[in-house]
């Protein structure tokens, strides 16, 4: 909602950044797959996020995202949380992760963990299954999560807030 043109004007720019904490806009996947899931799907939440926790908790990471994490280091090192993540050996010559290298991303995991979490106790409230998939997506766009994921991006300058995240709807439109 701060994302103004008004806004950018004031700092002497045309157009949003292409990167950077003022490029950030609200994330829409998580919601969009969410309610594709609820809607059209079949499977659980739990189950279709079991192989990207899997991944999440540790993977060989292939050659060609090694190679992009290294050669867009001084990008990642750029925002507060993301070296951690992904220079996996800082002040080496190479930090990213070499091919083959374990991959965690244990943040991510724990997220999706949470998700789950909110499903499960819907579903034992004797929710749906598609109400049990809305009340993960609104943990993250409501709850806890979002409240992180504010947290954290406004530590590195960003502009969205609880509400534009509380806000945020799919809009399911024909194609």
């Amino acid at each position: 909602s701060g994302a103004t043109a008004e806004f950018y004007r004031s700092r002497g720019m045309q157009n949003p950044p292409e990167f950077g904490p003022l490029a950030a806009v609200t994330p829409g996947t998580p919601g969009g797959l969410m309610t594709i899931l609820a809607e059209y799907g079949t499977m659980s939440l739990k189950d279709v996020l079991a192989p990207a926790i899997q991944m999440a908790d540790g993977y060989p990471i292939e050659a060609q995202t090694a190679n992009s994490i290294e050669s867009n280091k001084a990008r990642i090192k750029g925002w507060k949380y993301s070296p951690a993540v992904f220079l996996t050996h800082p002040g080496e010559a190479r930090e990213a992760p070499q091919p083959g290298e374990i991959f965690k991303q244990s943040d991510l995991a724990a997220t999706f963990r949470k998700l789950i979490e909110t499903e499960r106790a819907a579903l034992r409230a004797k929710k749906t299954r598609k109400e049990a998939i809305y009340a993960a997506q609104d943990r993250f766009y409501k709850g806890d999560i979002a409240e992180e994921i504010v947290r954290a991006v406004q530590e590195e300058g960003e502009l969205f807030t609880r509400a534009d995240l509380a806000n945020y709807r799919v809009r399911i439109e024909e194609p």
